[in-house]
Parts: structure tokens; C-alpha cells; sequence
């Protein structure tokens, strides 16, 4: 028995993994061929023969995944359950007669399960009796039943039952995470939206709906059997609504003061590991230019705290918040040019451009910094290389005081580390590539990348990342492979889509993320061929393309692209990847184009709410696409439902691997539907 003391107490879900618990998923059967499903202890099919009668049979193997996806939601929680299959649903229609639930949950009880997971439902109420008979049993034999909700809310059992654990989908973040209702009949809710699912063919799909939720709730439940084995129903009710404020949901009608107070929190996202970084705590920041602002602007993203921001007096910033100065909020931090002050905090020097200040003053001042830095005893990120054949005497110091030197750069040693038969050949991978390409240079294209990460990451997502900005090392991507301004990719073009193709594979295997962000530089057709290869991106822009071949596109315009090149930069991406353009972004930011003594430059300037509307409605109507900036929380939300919605809805033709579980509970009569 359980004493009242323990049932009050918050159970810890993370010190278990549901050993010896016997698990039933009665479903489309169960794949155990399946990488992350493992062992199935065995099973039965249930089905009615040819003469309407009951008919058990060994086929519990599953050819849909619906059983599958949910059985692999129990297994990331629960580890250890002892599963089995119990298979009632056709092979096409994901339905059954309600007489065939009922003797398998009978077949349940007869075997001794723990807990069964039903995500299914019927509205039927002449199936109610019989219905309300099995489950009652399955109460007096402290057999837990689960069942999902109806995914349009219409009353279905048996979820609605007061001894079933009937649980509803909901945008719950966290692995233990759920939340209880009560006075509701379907108490708990646990997370239901487009997710990562373990399925049959493909081995992994996107898809959403209250079947995903109720093995949430499985096994959770399974875990506190593992510690409680006696545990009723109503023991274990007591112990899941004692424990549901720990969890989280995203009230829909409120999504934006949501998704803000997620972000604050920082310590709640689940931050990639820093890798070879980690000994970076507080950094400063020196000059203040552009690749410096997502650093202020994405600084919950990042593992290290920033205390300290430079730049030089001449651009007329120091002395201001650099939040301000950027358009965001204060961050308490104000501007400073010299190099002590600016360090003083700090145990690193993350270093940009600095090469650009040095022609304009005509010295080497990326020379002087360094040798500052290594003299107050500062470590040194430099988003240039820095070259130890023409600074050896920098080195030399830094070796000195036990100082790194750091900075992304792909080697020619790597390549050759990979062994040729892994480079030969294209790699399969079972995972979504959305990939953010753009039109032209300062567009806020590695913005959008933060802002996906930022929004995937705080809704519970799994995200790998490969980047073509320097900075991407400092936000713990995944590769960094900077072949933009300054490149240190130091290997011949021709093997970079070998290259990217093997490590996408590499990183998923590793990694097993839901979801693969990867970020590009400018130029997937050429603006003006009469630009000069030093600053024509579009060779190197073509070979990321096909080396990692997105399944959907964002795409990055500026204010001042004509419609037809923007045009031009989506048939580009269509006829030479395998995806569609999905999101067009834009910064609120206007390119005010500026003539002076036989040249022209870009002057950024904030646009107007109303302006910056009329843009992107402009952007949706005439090119049929969802537009929006990515500065603001809602234009954020958008950007990251706009690609969860792509790969967890419906899609057709040669995209239909992407389809998911509607639920539309539209049976015959008696019938027993998936959810």
C-alpha cells in the first residue's frame, strides 16, 4: 500500500525506468525490428473471422506504425516496460468493431498487464455496456487502462470512463511533463502537437493528435508501478495529480506571453552540449558590428554569459545599452571602446572583424588586440582564423599563460580522417531538413536560424543544426562550416557536398534529433553577373544546397529585391533541391540605397509597423507563401509553426511521407477508432 505521506510528495519520474512493469499497446501492433523499440515480449492479434466470430492469432506485428509511434513514446520514458502487442486495428483504415476491443482488453486482463495503453476511442454508445463491463474489471484487477480523447473533443470512450485514465492532446514541453484537469472527464493532458515519431516506413514521421498524448500519461504511470506495484487506480491518480503542476502547457489563446516567459526562463531549454567551448564562462565582445548583434539579441541561446561589449568611438555607440542600440531591449550593458574596460569581467575576447578596422586605420590592429587580450590574461574566440604562421609570437604568448586560441574553421585533415567509403556514396537519413537560404547579404538569414532554434527548442524539440556563419560555434551548433566573408573552409569545393552529406548522416546518427536546421549563405542565383567572384557567393551557396538537400526551404528577402528575382530564387530552389519554399522572412529593417561619389551603399532604416505589414501582405499575395519578420515574438511563433506545420500535416505526391494521424473517428457502427 501506499501511505498518504508518499502520494503527497512529488514523485521523481527521472529515478525510474518502468522495470518488470508489463505494458499492452492494443493498436496496429508493434514493429520490434524498430531501432528505438527493442524488445516486444509478445502479443496476440484480435480480429473477427469470416463467420463474425473472435479470432486470436500470432500476427501482432505492425505494417501501419500508429502502434509503433506510440509504443516508442513509452519507450523514451520507460525504458525497461516489458512490452506487448496486442493488434485490433485493419491494416488501412486504422479501425476495428467495437466486440474486437473488448476481448482484447479481456485478453489483457486474462495475461496479467499492468498497464494498457488504448489510443483509440468510440462515440458508439450501444458499445457502452459492454464497454463499461471490461473496464470495471480491469478496475477490480488493478489492470490501468489509457486511453486518448477524441481529437475534435466529441464525449468517447472509453477515455470518459471514471476508472480510465483519460488523457487529451495538448503543447506540454518537458519529458515528464503532463498537466491534470480537474472536475473534467478527461483529466490529463499531456503533449499532443506534431512531434518526432517512431513509424514503419518511413521509420520516422512528423505527426500530431491525441493517440500521441495517452502513452504519455502510459508511462508515466508505468514508472510509478515500477516503485509502487500495488498501486491502484486511484493510488496512482492521487500521485499523478499530486505531481501535474510540474508540467507546462501553451494555452493556445495566449501563445505569445507564453512562448516569452519560456525564453526568459533560459535554464529550462535543453541546451546542445557546448562541446570543445565549455571553457568559455564570460566573454566580452569586440567591435559591436552586425554578426555581433545576434550575441546580444539570441544571448539566452547561448552557454556562456556576456559582460562586456566594445566598439570603437568613431561609429558613435559607445555609452549605450546594446540592446538599445540594436532595437531590442535594455540589457544593462553599456558600450565601451577600451579594451580594459571591456574586459574586465571577462575570462574571453570574442573577437569579429577587427581586420576591417585595421584597414581603415592602416595598421594591424588585429595584431594589437590579440597581444592586449593574452596580456590581461584573457582566452581569445576569433570569428577570423588566426593564422599561427603570421602571429607566431601570439601564440607563443598564449602558450605561455595557459591561453586558447580558438576559432571555426573545416581542415583538410578532417576530410581526409573520414574514411572514403562513407564519403562515396549519398546517405540515407530519417529525419526533416529545413534549410534558410536567401536572396542577398544582411538579411537577418542567421536570425531566422536563432529564432527556429529558439522556438523548437523551448516547445521540446530535438534540434541539430549546421551553420555557415562564424558565430554558429559560439550557439553550440552542431558544424559550423563558414564558407562566407573570411572562409575557413579550408577544403576544395568539390568535396563539399561529400562532405555535408556525410556529416548531416554523421550528426543524426549521433544525435537522433526530430528536426535539422541548416543555414546558408547569400546567393542562390546571382542578383548581377557582372559581380565579381569575390563577392559571388552562389558556387559555394549551390554546392550546400545539394550537399544538404532541405526537404522544405525558408527564404530571406530584402525590401528592395524586385519581385522577379525573388521569383527566380524560388524556381532556383525548387529545380535544383527536392523541396518547396515554405516561409519568405524579412528584416524590419528598410535598405535605404544611397549614391555618393560614384558609388552606392545599403543604409539600414527601421520601417513602420504599417510598412513593414504592407511589405510582407505584398510578399503573400503575390507569391502565395506565408511572409514575416523574425524580430518580433509573434513574427518568431509564425517562423516556427509555419515549419512544424509543414511537417506534421497532411502533405501530397511525392511529399506523402509526411502525413499523420488526423483522427477522424469516422467508423461504422460499434466501431472502435485510432486518435
Amino acid at each position: 500500500m501506499i501511505n498518504r505521506s508518499a502520494v503527497m510528495e512529488n514523485f521523481d519520474f527521472s529515478a525510474h525506468t518502468g522495470k518488470g512493469v508489463k505494458v499492452a499497446v492494443v493498436d496496429s501492433g508493434i514493429d520490434p525490428a524498430h531501432p528505438d523499440i527493442g524488445e516486444v515480449k509478445g502479443g496476440v492479434s484480435v480480429r473477427l473471422d469470416k463467420a463474425g466470430q473472435i479470432a486470436f492469432g500470432q500476427d501482432w506485428f505492425d505494417s501501419v506504425g500508429h502502434g509503433t509511434a506510440c509504443a516508442g513514446i513509452i519507450r523514451k520514458k520507460a525504458p525497461n516496460v516489458r512490452f506487448y502487442s496486442v493488434k485490433i486495428f485493419d491494416d488501412e483504415s486504422l479501425s476495428t468493431k467495437g466486440e474486437v476491443l473488448i476481448e482484447a482488453i479481456r485478453w489483457c486482463l486474462a495475461q496479467g498487464m499492468n498497464v494498457v495503453n488504448l489510443s483509440l476511442g468510440t462515440t458508439e454508445r450501444q458499445l457502452l455496456p459492454s464497454l463499461r463491463e471490461v473496464c470495471d474489471h480491469a478496475e477490480q484487477k488493478s489492470v490501468l487502462l489509457v486511453s486518448a480523447e477524441h481529437n475534435e473533443g466529441r464525449e468517447s470512450f472509453p477515455a470518459c470512463f471514471p476508472n480510465v485514465f483519460g488523457v487529451t492532446a495538448g503543447q506540454v514541453y518537458g519529458k515528464y511533463a503532463y498537466l491534470y484537469r480537474e472536475h473534467h472527464p478527461i483529466g490529463f493532458v499531456a503533449r499532443g502537437d506534431p512531434q518526432r515519431l517512431c513509424w514503419v516506413q518511413p521509420r520516422y514521421v512528423f505527426m500530431a493528435g491525441t493517440s500521441f498524448a495517452a502513452p504519455q500519461i502510459t508511462a508515466l504511470i508505468a514508472l510509478i508501478l515500477e516503485k509502487y506495484p500495488n498501486a491502484d487506480f486511484h493510488q496512482v491518480k492521487q500521485i499523478l495529480m499530486a505531481d501535474s503542476s510540474r508540467g507546462r502547457s501553451r494555452p493556445i489563446s495566449n501563445l505569445t506571453k507564453w512562448t516569452q516567459a519560456r525564453i526568459r526562463d533560459s535554464k529550462e531549454l535543453p541546451h546542445p552540449t557546448p562541446g570543445q567551448l565549455d571553457w568559455i564562462k564570460k566573454a566580452a565582445i569586440y567591435p559591436f558590428n552586425t554578426e555581433m548583434h545576434a550575441l546580444i539579441r539570441f544571448r539566452d541561446l547561448l552557454n556562456f554569459e556576456i559582460v562586456g561589449v566594445g566598439d570603437p568611438i568613431g561609429k558613435r555607440l559607445v555609452g549605450k545599452d546594446a540592446g538599445e542600440a540594436i532595437g531590442a531591449e535594455s540589457i544593462g550593458l553599456k558600450i565601451a571602446h577600451k579594451v580594459e574596460g571591456i574586459l574586465a569581467d571577462a575570462d574571453t575576447f570574442i573577437l569579429g572583424y577587427v581586420d576591417q578596422l585595421g584597414r581603415s586605420l592602416r595598421r594591424d590592429q588585429f595584431r594589437e588586440i590579440l597581444q592586449k587580450a593574452l596580456t590581461l590574461g584573457r582566452h581569445i574566440y576569433s570569428l577570423a582564423p588566426v593564422n599561427p604562421s603570421a602571429y607566431p609570437e601570439i601564440f607563443k604568448i598564449a602558450q605561455s599563460k595557459g591561453l586558447k586560441i580558438a576559432f571555426p574553421f573545416v581542415s583538410s585533415e578532417e576530410l581526409r580522417g573520414i574514411p572514403p567509403e562513407r564519403l562515396s556514396s549519398p546517405k540515407s537519413i530519417d529525419m526533416p531538413v529545413v534549410g534558410v537560404f536567401g536572396t542577398g547579404p544582411q538579411q537577418e538569414k542567421f536570425s531566422t536560424q536563432l529564432a527556429l532554434r529558439r522556438m523548437l527548442l523551448a516547445q521540446g524539440y530535438r534540434i541539430a543544426q549546421i551553420g555557415s556563419e562564424h558565430q554558429s560555434e559560439l550557439f553550440g551548433f552542431d558544424l559550423t562550416f563558414p564558407y562566407g566573408y573570411a572562409s575557413s573552409v579550408w577544403i576544395p569545393m568539390d568535396a563539399y557536398i561529400a562532405y555535408l552529406d556525410y556529416k548531416i548522416w554523421e550528426i543524426s546518427q549521433r544525435r537522433k534529433p526530430d528536426i535539422m536546421i541548416v543555414g546558408a549563405q547569400s546567393g542562390t542565383v546571382p542578383y548581377d553577373f557582372s559581380l565579381s567572384p569575390q563577392t559571388n557567393y552562389t558556387l559555394p551557396s549551390l554546392a550546400f544546397l545539394f550537399g544538404t538537400k532541405p526537404d522544405a526551404y525558408i527564404l530571406t528577402v530584402s525590401n528592395i529585391d524586385p519581385d522577379e528575382y525573388i521569383q527566380h530564387s524560388i524556381n532556383a530552389l525548387k529545380s535544383l533541391g527536392k523541396g518547396e519554399t515554405i516561409l519568405l522572412t524579412m528584416d524590419d529593417k528598410e535598405k535605404d540605397i544611397r549614391f555618393a561619389y560614384g558609388t552606392s551603399r545599403a543604409v539600414p532604416r527601421q520601417m513602420s509597423p504599417e510598412e513593414l505589414k504592407a511589405k510582407l501582405d505584398h510578399l503573400e499575395d503575390r507569391f502565395g507563401i506565408p511572409a514575416t519578420e523574425v524580430v518580433s515574438s509573434q513574427g518568431q511563433e509564425k517562423l516556427a509553426r509555419t515549419v512544424v506545420e509543414y511537417f506534421g500535416v497532411e502533405q501530397e505526391g511525392e511529399n506523402a511521407n509526411r502525413t499523420f494521424d488526423r483522427g477522424s473517428n469516422q467508423g461504422t457502427d460499434s466501431s472502435s477508432t485510432g486518435t
